[in-house]
């Protein structure tokens, strides 16, 4: 699994889990997933996802790469298949392992979560930082301390296209072509 956290809306989680889709699915089958919890007036953010509720959670697929919304764009980006989670934060865990069991078997998984750090270590866990921060500034020192990698999507816009050219899933481990170093 490689898990993108952010500091902020729009500071850059689904751009660079679609340019990680893109280069790793020319070889493996990937998986796209969003997790978000559920708060009053996120549909917005998020786009409209018709819901089927499971045991308080919601685990949506996305079959249409047009429709404009994140789970869209990285399955047009090459993902086999997506999927959007909702659930309230009491619920991330379960909603995560109801998922894996039912829903994966040995595809890579791309998924834009911060929270889902919480409970398990990725792969690979990168944390995309946006400053001035979109709305109200969240606690994220203890994501950063976690996270292989941080970048600045507004200012490193370079290293970001380097970090996705040099990727690769080689023997069921993230590797690089390069040596990329701890952010």
């Amino acid at each position: 699994m490689i898990l993108v956290g952010g500091n902020s809306r729009n500071s850059g989680k689904t751009t660079i889990a679609c340019n990680i889709i893109s280069k790793l699915s020319i070889n493996q089958d990937v998986i796209g997933l969003k997790i978000t919890g559920i708060r009053p007036g996120e549909k917005d953010f998020h786009g409209n996802h018709s819901e089927e509720n499971i045991s308080g959670f919601s685990i949506i697929e996305e079959v249409d790469s047009s429709a404009g919304k994140d789970t869209s764009r990285m399955l047009e980006a090459g993902a086999r298949r997506v999927f959007y989670i909702r659930a309230q934060d009491i619920l991330v865990r379960k909603a995560i392992l109801h998922f894996i069991s039912g829903y994966t078997t040995t595809e890579i998984l791309v998924c834009e979560s911060r929270s889902l750090r919480d409970f398990f270590h990725p792969g690979l866990f990168l944390m995309m930082n946006r400053f001035p921060v979109m709305g109200k500034p969240k606690p994220v020192a203890q994501y950063i301390a976690k996270a292989d990698f941080t970048l600045d999507f507004a200012r490193q816009q370079d290293e970001i296209i380097q970090f996705c050219r040099s990727l690769d899933f080689v023997d069921g481990h993230f590797c690089f072509s390069n040596s990329l170093s701890k952010a």
